[in-house]
């Protein structure tokens, strides 16, 4: 029954779409990767201080409740992407959007839940449990699942032109984060922090969860069309190398390559997060109003964008360890301008150092699998590396946090991570294609 109910020609069959339907699954897969967005430091910005106040719980116990439920959600992720492989996109997405949903609605209850439990009188334990619980479940449904459904989909309908579908997306998302603290912050004003949630929550356990159901495909054979291909120009050969076998997650996993470019973008999330969460602190330090600070955000968010669309645009004729050594250095030059925000000059070599390194991550966070490994077992792969991105996310904040408790400034967490740059600089030198060392070698035959 279930089988039948999400056949790929219900409600429609994609081989009557106008066009190449992948460009459909772009738009409603990027569409679907924005359940990530109030989950996100961005996204969680607006609602702190209303929540804190009506928890009664104070900023250093909301802010672990919150690094705690993004690390439980990070450990899931990997059983997220091996779920996609298993049941399909559209089902795990339609489970997402709907468990989404669910916890939104629970997010926005939180105050009520909290007074009829007794406001902590009884247990001064629970408000960190119930906070711990709307952010895990939050991130769970948002990132562990419904990003990684909607990355591995994505990615299984381009080959040709999996750069560009890169390029678009990144600077999809990169303008629904950067904006989304200002769209929040006005249905907060109009309906209160509470009904912000539940209507979010509402939205997609309706509307999204339709999407999913109606749109999502898992891939091109299983809808009985061919995957994309770029145009065939003649006397140029193709630069890439070919996907020889595909790797199943375990194997992925076991390869230099996927724990080099993993630990880069590990690296630039815990810098990145950990930066963006403190920049008022880190600019005050330094001499910066918090105008100022908040400001830098703007400028970072341009060279972002241009840096997505840029490297997109040349991702197939270029080794993708080059993008990764971009990223890498992009934030040790993040890193020495942040140390000194205070001058306008290492101010905007911090803006952009950024602005560059947060661009290559947008691409890099999406091209290197499925060009490495293949797509049969995409989502699977795609769930280690949200899940190992996802947990250095969480401890930036901390780590940049921790630095100033104990040194009352952020320069101990500054240099740390900046000296493991050169240490990934270095090992992306060997970050090869693994389809490479395949290419002369005979291999059985995979059945997809």
């Amino acid at each position: 029954m279930i089988r039948k109910l999400f056949s790929p020609t219900r409600p429609f069959d994609v081989k009557r779409w106008p066009g190449y339907y992948g460009w459909t699954i772009l738009f409603f897969g990027t569409l679907g990767m924005i359940a990530a967005v109030p989950g996100s430091p961005p996204g969680m910005s607006v609602f702190i201080d209303s929540m804190i106040e009506a928890l009664d719980m104070s900023r250093d116990d909301f802010s672990l409740a919150y690094t705690f439920g993004t690390i439980a959600a990070g450990m899931a992720a990997p059983f997220a992407g091996k779920l996609v492989d298993r049941w399909g996109a559209r089902i795990v997405g339609c489970l997402s959007f709907f468990s989404l949903g669910l916890i939104l609605v629970y997010t926005g209850s939180l105050d009520h839940i909290h007074a009829w439990s007794g406001g902590g009188a009884v247990f001064a334990w629970l408000p960190f449990a119930l906070v711990f619980v709307a952010f895990a479940g939050i991130r769970l449904a948002g990132v562990s699942f419904a990003m990684t459904t909607c990355r591995s989909m994505v990615f299984r309908w381009f080959e040709g032109r999996r750069g560009w579908a890169a390029a678009v997306n990144g600077v999809v998302l990169s303008l629904s984060f950067s904006s989304a603290p200002l769209l929040l912050n006005g249905l907060i004003v109009r309906l209160d922090w509470q009904m912000t949630w539940i209507t979010i929550g509402l939205i997609f356990m309706t509307v999204m969860t339709a999407v999913a159901y109606t749109f999502f495909r898992d891939s091109p054979e299983a809808c009985g069309v061919e995957v994309e291909q770029a145009p065939k120009k003649k006397d140029k050969p193709q630069p890439r190398i070919p996907v020889v076998r595909n790797f199943t997650a375990p194997e992925a996993v076991r390869t230099r390559a996927f724990w080099i470019f993993a630990l880069g973008l590990a690296l630039n999330a815990l810098i990145g997060t950990g930066i963006s969460f403190h920049i008022v602190a880190i600019a005050a330090g330094d001499g910066l109003a918090r105008p100022e600070a908040v400001a830098i955000f703007l400028p970072i968010a341009i060279f972002h964008v241009g840096t997505t669309l840029s490297l997109g645009a040349i991702s197939e004729k270029i080794k993708l360890k080059f993008a990764l050594m971009l990223m890498v250095g992009a934030q040790t030059v993040a890193l020495i301008g942040i140390a000194n925000v205070g001058d306008p000059v290492w101010k905007w070599v911090h803006i952009v150092g950024s602005g560059v390194g947060w661009g290559s991550f947008g691409v890099l966070i999406n091209l290197p699998w499925a060009r490495f490994f293949g797509r049969k077992h995409l989502g699977a792969i795609n769930g280690w590396v949200t899940g190992v991105t996802v947990i250095t996310s969480a401890l930036g904040p901390y780590v940049f946090g921790l630095s100033n408790a104990l040194t009352g400034n952020f320069t101990t967490a500054i240099l740390a991570t900046l000296a493991l740059c050169p240490l990934l600089l270095i090992a992306a030198v060997f970050a090869d294609n693994p389809q490479a060392s395949l290419e002369a070698e005979p291999q059985p035959e995979d059945i997809s």
